[in-house]
């Protein structure tokens, strides 16, 4: 056999070899062609908002996680892998830096690692972040987390079915599971349709949806360093909707955040003991209480 026969055999035979152990799952940076993929595979979307090249902790989670042989063969039967990144170093074209922006946007993403779960058609259901415990446990965490789409779809599903109140009620457990700031901004529909359904708020739905909107506009004078501008509106959608529930306790909390802004710590620090008066078992419970004992136990 010749030398050149020789090295075509061996090439061929290392390109049948199956992957190697620790080698890194296929992930593609371009949004369309990831939907594209799920709708044709019938998968969902796992997206990963990541700085690669500065943030300490999107490394550990490419290291501990991506990287390893119990998420590269199995993250990829159930979801497309679309890396959505923000490098300080790394160039990108004008075309992705742009596509990457408006995905931020549309999942209100404020941090990074965040891991976004989306259906085919870039719909969130879940969202995460870096978890200790290696690539195993992160598998298991992704699996309960798919679970949520498929509640989300039985509910809706059986909604279609539904009138009035009851429909309402049934759309309402559709998106319960699903984070707050998902909701809103990929929901729009289902969450006018709860709204015109219990148009007189006897299933309590009008209000923990009109608040959950209000939050948005609240977030967003915030983030716009309109501090007092997003005081006033906590302070009407308090009024409009109430101040207890887990939709108050969110308010309260940005309303807090405000205030600790401002250098009023006093009231910001009576502000998250109203958010946990609110909703002493909500979302962010524990998250205040850790706060109040860490950064106001001396605040009088």
């Amino acid at each position: 056999m010749s030398k050149r026969a020789s090295l075509a055999c061996v090439l061929a035979a290392l390109t049948a070899l199956p992957a190697f152990a620790g080698e890194e799952a296929a992930w593609t940076e371009n949004a369309a062609d990831a939907m594209a993929a799920a709708a044709k595979d019938g998968k969902d979307l796992l997206i990963d908002f990541t700085g690669s090249d500065w943030c300490g902790w999107c490394m550990r989670l490419d290291k501990e996680v991506f990287s390893q042989e119990a998420f590269t063969a199995a993250a990829p039967k159930s979801f497309v892998l679309l890396k959505l990144d923000f490098p300080r170093e790394r160039p990108l074209s004008e075309a992705t830096k742009k596509q990457n922006a408006e995905w931020q946007a549309k999942f209100r993403i404020s941090g990074y690692p965040t891991i976004v779960l989306a259906d085919a058609a870039g719909r969130p259901y879940a969202r995460t972040g870096y978890q200790e415990g290696g690539a195993e446990k992160y598998m298991q965490h992704l699996v309960a987390l798919r679970k949520i789409r498929v509640q989300r779809d039985e509910a809706l599903a059986k909604a279609q079915a539904a009138e009035g109140v009851e429909k309402a009620k049934l759309l309402d457990a559709a998106l319960a599971p699903i984070d707050a700031s998902l909701v809103m901004g990929n929901y729009e529909d289902v969450v006018a349709e709860i709204v015109k359904l219990d148009a007189d708020n006897k299933a309590g739905l009008r209000n923990k949806y009109g608040a959950m909107s209000a939050l948005v506009r609240i977030e967003a004078a915030a983030r716009g360093k309109d501090l007092d501008g997003a005081i006033q509106l906590a302070d009407d959608a308090l009024k409009t909707y109430g101040d207890t529930g887990s939709a108050a306790q969110d308010i309260l909390f940005v309303k807090s955040l405000c205030f600790y802004r401002k250098s009023d710590k006093a009231q910001a620090k009576a502000l998250l003991e109203a958010a946990l008066k609110a909703a002493p078992d909500g979302p962010k419970a524990e998250q205040i209480k850790m706060i109040l004992e860490r950064m106001f136990k001396d605040i009088k």
